[in-house]
């Protein structure tokens, strides 16, 4: 049976820190939102595939400016993430971004 899970990571930082951690080889994100919440100014966010030992393996999305209040999905299609695998990211600016991670574990 599918389960559905949101994962949440306020604030990124501008260093990278790790927003999810697969813990099944079908592990199917649906969804990146990253959200602005700066009212004036715009932020880039960078988005990678990491090995268990937190190592970048590939990019997935790579400082992609996301407008002030606004929000941008980073992934057009499912993005598969095989067991212990890392999703890690970090802002342009600390502080400004949020990002909701969407995915179902089958």
């Amino acid at each position: 049976m599918a389960t559905f899970y949101n994962q949440f990571v306020r604030n990124i930082d501008d260093s990278v820190v790790t927003a999810l951690t697969s813990s099944s080889d079908s592990t199917i994100v649906l969804s990146i939102l990253a959200a602005n919440t700066d009212g004036s100014n715009a932020a880039d966010v960078t988005l990678e595939q990491q090995d268990a030992s937190s190592v970048l393996e590939s990019y997935v999305a790579y400082t992609i400016p996301v407008p002030a209040d606004s929000n941008l999905d980073l992934i057009s299609n499912k993005y598969i993430l095989p067991s212990g695998k890392k999703l890690g990211v970090l802002a342009s600016t600390s502080g400004k971004l949020d990002l909701i991670i969407s995915y179902v574990e089958v």
